[in-house]
């Protein structure tokens, strides 16, 4: 069953990637189509765009005369315009005339007839708003103020479609043909919409169905349910396939399959169930069966059904949508025949309306001529005045300026005075600070040098105590670094002594500058000198003796500590020898060991080898029981799905023939 499900969705999948394919192709080909359409309204428009700028923008009143500027209510329908991509467009040149306006939604004017326009219009039969077929949704357009009929243009009035239509074609607002009567372009003029004649794609199914023929209604609701496969492509003949269709012509054929339809649905549900397909299942089913094959199953024999009920319903959607695009080709003929009528009665009218508003707007330009000459005769009075006030509010204005210039002259006098006298008295301050700050500096000079002496033998304080320790920590040169210490000793007392000399001669100088009170405090300073030099002696001596004597304690530490390390590397070797032997020991017990479970691990293997060996060639038996049944299942499918193709694919005359007419209508309708 596994295998026929995956041979009905593998046919399912099949199915499904053409009818995407054809859809694909067919949105290709309506591409194209609206390209071309779209290239052929803008080189038309090229070549009709000078004669389509003046196109009708007049809006007629009741009344014997006919005024310049249109009513706000009444727009002129975009007729002729440029490019089919342009959203507005002004046509009337007027500079007081109401712009008329061209949107894709093409709003209709409303035209009232009156005494002056009755001429423009006899002949022509008023007849109610109609939308062309391959229009979008009717246009809005606004009522007429005397009650009469909405459209700019008198047109026929055949039966409205009573069902909303899409746009399916190309709608095109590209210009329609010259004003003079020249050949017109590739486009019909419709309600203020210029519609293209090159069909680009037809109808759908839907639409079609909806058409008030009374079979088409009849069966719109029936078909819409069924397959979605030929529900929105285009026109496509696939042939008669069933007995019944191989009799007569394919018009026939199709009233027969409708009026044998009627009353009852297209659902697969009773497609798959009636009668007719029961019997070919069964047909099937036997013919397998004498082949050898096992029994069908149920399932099976649905999917036959399924199947065979899908292609009847393809054909009898193929048969409507033939019987559709039949209908839907004659209406298509009589409507263009209506439209060219309808345009030529537009053209007499739009050239009428053309004549009477080329005399308004000559007459328009006359007032405005007027009107502009007496506007620039009131700007120059105006321009003359404003002149003379600005030439007083200069004079005004220089004045003012000249006393407000004498006003500063002044200011800047006394300012300068004022800055003299600041002058002279900061300078005054200045030289008194820098006299007070002399003063303040000679002080703060003596005191640094105090400073610097005091630092200075600190200094050496410090560098005597560093070499006090340098000694305690080379106990073995205590001597040679005992003498040169003196030597320092010697050399920082020379320099000292030079210092103080250097100091001395320095304190004498700044003694005599500020007097005898300084010599007093400088022998005072000399004493205390002299006392600190000998306390430093005396500590010097001190020090010298301790670290003598620390020395000897760490040449005696030193001694016990190399008696304790001999010690100690002796009792660190004996340990090694000792764990080397062990580990020695351990690595022997665990490679006898690895090598026993070495031995035991392959002997497991292999009885799992053979264990795994013998259930291997049990399920191989078993597998192949059951895909031999398999296999005679899905052949049995195979057969009965083959069968149901061959009975459905059957290419006869009567469907070689359809298939050449609807090619040539499809031929001839892209030559249109």
């Amino acid at each position: 069953m596994r295998v026929a499900t995956g041979l009905f969705e593998v046919y399912e999948k099949d199915r499904h990637a053409k009818l995407r394919q054809c859809r694909e192709e067919r949105e290709r080909i309506v591409r194209e189509e609206k390209r071309r359409i779209l290239q052929a309204a803008v080189n038309s428009g090229g070549s009709h765009g000078s004669k389509a700028s003046s196109g009708p923008s007049l809006a007629l009143k009741s009344g014997p005369a006919i005024e310049a500027g249109a009513s706000p209510r009444s727009t002129a329908p975009a007729s002729r315009e440029g490019p089919a991509k342009t959203p507005t467009s002004t046509l009337n040149t007027s500079p007081k005339s109401a712009p008329s306006r061209s949107t894709p939604s093409s709003k209709t004017a409303s035209v009232t007839p009156s005494q002056s326009s009755k001429s423009g219009f006899q002949g022509s039969i008023k007849r109610p708003t109609e939308r062309p077929l391959s229009s979008g949704p009717p246009p809005a357009g606004k009522k007429a103020p005397a009650g009469k009929s909405s459209n700019t243009f008198p047109r026929s009035s055949p039966r409205p479609p009573s069902f909303p239509r899409a746009n399916s074609t190309l709608t095109s607002s590209g210009p329609a043909g010259p004003l003079n009567g020249a050949p017109r372009g590739p486009f019909s003029q419709h309600n203020g919409h210029l519609h293209s004649k090159l069909r680009g794609k037809s109808h759908s199914l839907e639409s079609l169905q909806r058409r008030k023929d009374p079979f088409c209604s009849s069966t719109s609701t029936t078909t819409c349910t069924s397959s979605e496969s030929g529900a929105s492509s285009s026109y496509s003949w696939d042939g008669a396939r069933e007995p019944w269709a191989k009799v007569s012509s394919p018009r026939a054929r199709t009233l027969a399959t409708f009026n044998s339809l009627m009353g009852r649905s297209l659902s697969l549900g009773d497609l798959s169930h009636s009668p007719q397909t029961t019997q070919k299942v069964e047909r099937i089913v036997k013919e397998v069966k004498r082949r050898g094959l096992k029994a069908v199953s149920e399932r099976d024999r649905k999917i036959a059904a399924l199947m065979l009920a899908r292609y009847q319903e393809e054909d009898i959607m193929s048969q409507t949508r033939y019987v559709a695009h039949l209908q839907w080709d004659s209406e298509r003929r009589m409507e263009e025949l209506r439209r060219e009528q309808e345009e030529r009665e537009k053209q007499r009218a739009v050239q009428q309306c053309q004549r009477v508003w080329h005399t308004q707007v000559s007459i328009r330009q006359q007032r405005i001529s007027m009107q502009e000459r007496e506007s620039t005769a009131a700007k120059m009075r105006q321009v003359e005045e404003s002149e003379e006030r600005w030439k007083e509010l200069a004079e005004q204005q220089e004045r003012s300026r000249l006393l407000r210039l004498q006003q500063a002259a002044r200011e800047e006098k006394h300012k300068k005075a004022l800055q003299e006298q600041n002058l002279k008295a900061l300078e005054e301050e200045r030289a008194a600070m820098l006299e007070q700050e002399r003063l303040l500096l000679e002080e703060k000079l003596t005191m640094a040098e105090l400073k610097r002496q005091e630092k200075e033998h600190q200094a050496q304080q410090e560098r005597q105590g560093l070499n006090k320790a340098e000694k305690r920590r080379h106990a073995a040169l205590i001597q040679e670094i005992a003498r040169r210490e003196q030597e320092e000793r010697e050399e920082a007392k020379r320099a000292a002594e030079e210092k103080l000399k250097r100091s001395f001669e320095n304190y004498g100088q700044i003694v005599e500058k500020r007097g005898q009170e300084l010599k007093e405090k400088a022998k005072r300073e000399e004493k205390q000198i002299q006392k600190a030099r000998k306390a430093a002696e005396k500590r010097e001596r001190e020090q010298k003796q301790l670290v003598e004597a620390r020395a000897k304690e760490a040449e005696k530490r030193a001694q016990q500590a190399a008696l304790v390390a001999e010690e100690r590397a002796r009792e660190k070797a004996q340990r090694a020898v000792q764990s080397r032997q062990e580990k020695e020991r351990l690595q022997r017990l665990n490679r006898q060991r690895v090598e026993e479970e070495e031995r035991q691990r392959r002997l497991e293997l292999l009885q799992s080898i053979e264990r795994k060996l013998e259930k291997s060639e049990q399920i191989f038996r078993e597998k192949k029981a059951v895909l031999e049944s398999a296999r005679s299942v899905a052949r049995a499918s195979f057969h009965v799905r083959d069968k149901v193709r061959e009975e459905t694919n059957m290419r006869t005359f009567d469907k070689m023939v359809l298939e050449a007419q609807l090619k040539a209508s499809l031929d001839e309708k892209k030559q249109l």
